[in-house]
């Protein structure tokens, strides 16, 4: 059966301008998943208040971020989805990539899988551990756009992958140069939510704080660290008491203080270098980290496209061609 595995993710602005950012930022957080409001009261919120007070900031930042690394969450995408295509068109089966509030849209890719004729889609949001404003957000419109075909093809989603075997050997090849055990300490950040949506899912297997902390206790594990070498953070808050936390900037700034002088970090839940990796924490968490007496503050890459995530890929969409890169 030919099938096809659809990957998505965020996004991002097309570029830094004020205008291209506001497009974005509009999109991504009218998203009812996103900001849990009543229509108006979300419109009143987000078009009123978050985005004229926060766009010059987020513009900034955007144009720090393309001057610096012209890779985008989309560059990546598209050399991820070579990578995978170069394995699997010769089996009949073919990734396609769509963006949840950017360009390729989500829409636009499904009718492009339509018009291929694929008998079989599954759907693999780009987010390890299930959050509703990223995976359920991504899995309901797939939902909406297929209940608009008249002919139904075979389709599954993938949840969440946050513990799957494949997974974690491909988060460890990330730090393949870095010897964990030689730092003082190793940071697992994760981005962060507001707590209305981590209460909605506590105690149910869609948990984010308990995926995030599984993750990085598997991933420590075959490090060989133990859980007093190790702590988990999260980035990315946007009010310091409504969302979860420890933060990670915080964390870092305890780690300083205590004399932890090398502190190795790394972002298992984002699986592609972005604003919050190649800004936020490259620039923004290590010059904190170093103003509060820190030496060495290394930041493990994030999946991208290394071989290890292709392979993990296709073992997460279930996927077995009985072939690997050499």
């Amino acid at each position: 059966m030919s099938s096809a595995i659809l990957l998505v993710n965020v996004g991002s602005p097309k570029n830094a301008s004020r205008r291209e950012v506001a497009k974005f930022l509009l999109r991504y957080l009218n998203d009812k998943r996103v900001v849990s409001l009543p229509l108006w009261a979300r419109m009143l919120l987000v078009n009123g208040v978050i985005i004229p007070s926060r766009l010059g900031k987020s513009a900034k930042r955007y144009r720090e971020f393309f001057a610096g690394a012209p890779l985008t969450l989309l560059h990546h995408a598209q050399a991820l989805e070579q990578k995978l295509n170069e394995l699997l068109l010769p089996h009949g089966h073919k990734a396609f990539v769509a963006m949840q509030h950017s360009q390729p849209t989500l829409p636009c890719v499904l009718r492009k899988i339509k018009e291929e004729g694929f008998e079989r889609v599954t759907l693999v949001p780009l987010f390890p551990q299930y959050a509703e404003a990223t995976s359920g957000s991504v899995a309901a419109k797939f939902r909406r756009e297929l209940g608009r075909w008249k002919a139904l093809p075979e389709a599954s989603a993938v949840e969440s992958f946050y513990s799957h075997p494949a997974y974690i050997r491909a988060v460890v090849g990330t730090l393949r140069g870095y010897d964990a055990g030689s730092y003082d300490h190793v940071v697992f950040s994760y981005h962060s939510l507001p707590m209305t949506h981590v209460a909605c899912a506590k105690g149910t297997p869609r948990c984010y704080p308990t995926a995030c902390e599984a993750t990085s206790r598997l991933v420590a594990e075959q490090l060989k660290l133990d859980g007093c070498r190790y702590s988990v953070a999260y980035q990315s808050r946007m009010l310091p008491h409504e969302w979860l936390g420890p933060s990670t900037d915080d964390v870092l700034a305890t780690l300083a203080g205590e004399g932890k002088k090398r502190v190795l970090l790394l972002s298992p839940g984002i699986v592609a270098d972005c604003l919050e990796t190649v800004h936020e924490l490259v620039r923004e968490s290590r010059a904190l980290f170093l103003a509060c007496g820190g030496h060495t503050l290394d930041i493990a890459p994030c999946l991208n496209s290394s071989d290890e995530w292709v392979e993990a890929l296709m073992a997460i969409a279930g996927v077995s061609i009985n072939s690997s890169f050499a």
